[in-house]
């Protein structure tokens, strides 16, 4: 994963990724996978929970809500880390991972939003989440369903707007008056769209953690702690930046797009930053509360501990490493372990370290699993369809003019200049004329 000189890999605008089929192999059993869970989401509104999952008295929650919503939702949360990042600490460079973090994010949530009305007990009761009257205001878990609803509906399907419009706007002229009018209307309301992405995000995703606290000890002492919300909330920030960063660096790869290590190298180093920030907080935290020498007990839970926190600490040392040695193969590798880490942590209160008796045990169903994989394949399908029909992944500037000559003599009627102020990265836009 080698790359070539900076100058000649600087990412200044979302490029399509032209020239590869949307139906390959690949994506024909991802469709398997999606209609099979489909089915078997049928099945499930007609029997019941009861046949189709492994819950029980002790474990009321299964991997539909414990799995797609807590972990991948935090996988998911780029729109929010790196948007504050570049947005709010002014880091530029992150400007060109926006698309792909607003995209990743969208679909992480809808996916999410899809098993967690699924995974309801009553789900033709789920309509009264837009009923305020109804609400109760006392329960969390009623906080992060408004929550996440409210910032997948509004401001996530908002700022995912700009590449469909884009694509309008060049693939048919009779809608470019109209693409225009609506571009203005939507810009004007994007200050308080992108507030409102800020602030939502960081209210679920914290109050996923607060909803744990509300377990006590059932929750192994490791885990439960008055600081969980804001654990949970720094997890997700990390994990987020190596979905985003690591997802980029893998579609480079394999779609053969150069890289832009200084793009690279910031989103490594605020990625290390979070990771040795969250490993010092929750270290002190343990250290605090005297539960320390639990981490050194012979048990599952010590076992869980050491797992997700080697994992996570290796990360970030190789994205350490990394941005000394401009190695993209060591800060792949970072993302990967960092994130992996990172899900095991969120998944551990509400599951691995769930303990509501000693005989209790949960093991999800074939029919959960299958039912997540196939949500889990609806997303990266439409990440796939997404990336190959819209300008989301970062490109140099001269991958726009090959498409624009590979497309030229396909579709004509395509006008590939005059449309840069929402594709270009920064406020260094090049000039570009007709004959481009």
């Amino acid at each position: 994963m080698n790359s070539a000189p900076i100058d000649d890999n600087r990412w200044r605008r979302a490029v399509p990724v032209y020239g590869f089929p949307v139906i390959n192999g690949f994506f024909l059993l991802l469709f398997a996978l999606i209609v099979l869970a489909f089915v078997l989401t049928g099945y499930r509104e007609l029997a019941g929970l009861g046949p189709v999952s492994g819950m029980n008295d002790a474990f009321g929650w299964g991997i539909w809500k414990t799995f797609n919503v807590m972990v991948l939702t935090a996988l998911g949360s780029g729109a929010f880390a790196i948007g504050i990042a570049a947005w709010v600490f002014r880091r530029k460079r992150l400007h060109a991972l926006m698309r792909m973090a607003l995209l990743t994010s969208f679909l992480a949530y809808a996916c999410g939003l899809l098993l967690l009305g699924i995974d309801a007990g009553r789900p033709w009761n789920f309509y009264w989440m837009v009923f305020p009257w109804k609400w109760n205001m006392h329960s969390p878990l009623a906080e992060v369903a408004i929550c996440m609803s409210i910032y997948a509906m509004i401001p996530l399907a908002v700022e995912n707007l700009p590449p469909v419009l884009e694509r309008l706007w060049y693939f048919d002229s009779r809608l470019r008056p109209r693409v225009e009018k609506i571009e203005r209307g939507l810009y004007s309301w994007f200050p308080w769209i992108i507030a409102a992405a800020y602030l939502l995000p960081g209210m679920h995703q914290s109050s996923l953690g607060a909803l744990m606290l509300l377990a006590g000890e059932r929750v192994h002492p490791l885990w439960q702690t008055p600081w969980l919300p804001l654990l949970y909330l720094g997890a997700a920030s990390f994990m987020s930046f190596g979905c985003v960063a690591g997802t980029t660096m893998l579609c480079c790869l394999v779609w053969k797009r150069p890289m832009d290590m200084e793009v690279l190298d910031d989103a490594a180093q605020i990625t290390w930053w979070l990771i040795a920030g969250w490993l010092g907080l929750r270290l002190i935290d343990i250290i605090a509360r005297g539960a320390l020498g639990t981490a050194f007990h012979f048990d599952r839970f010590a076992g869980v501990f050491w797992l997700e926190t080697i994992l996570i600490a290796a990360g970030g040392v190789l994205l350490w490493r990394s941005l000394k040695d401009h190695d993209t193969r060591s800060m792949f590798v970072g993302y990967v372990l960092s994130s992996l880490g990172g899900m095991i942590y969120r998944f551990s209160p509400t599951t691995l370290a769930f303990r509501p008796n000693p005989e209790a045990l949960y093991f999800p169903a074939t029919v959960e699993i299958l039912v997540s994989l196939g949500f889990i394949s609806l997303g990266v399908a439409g990440f796939l369809v997404a990336v190959k029909r819209l300008a989301i992944l970062p490109a140099p500037l001269h991958a726009w003019h090959d498409m624009a000559s590979y497309f030229r003599f396909r579709r004509p009627y395509i006008r590939w200049t005059g449309y840069f102020k929402y594709g270009y990265f920064g406020e260094d836009e090049p000039k570009v004329t007709q004959s481009d």
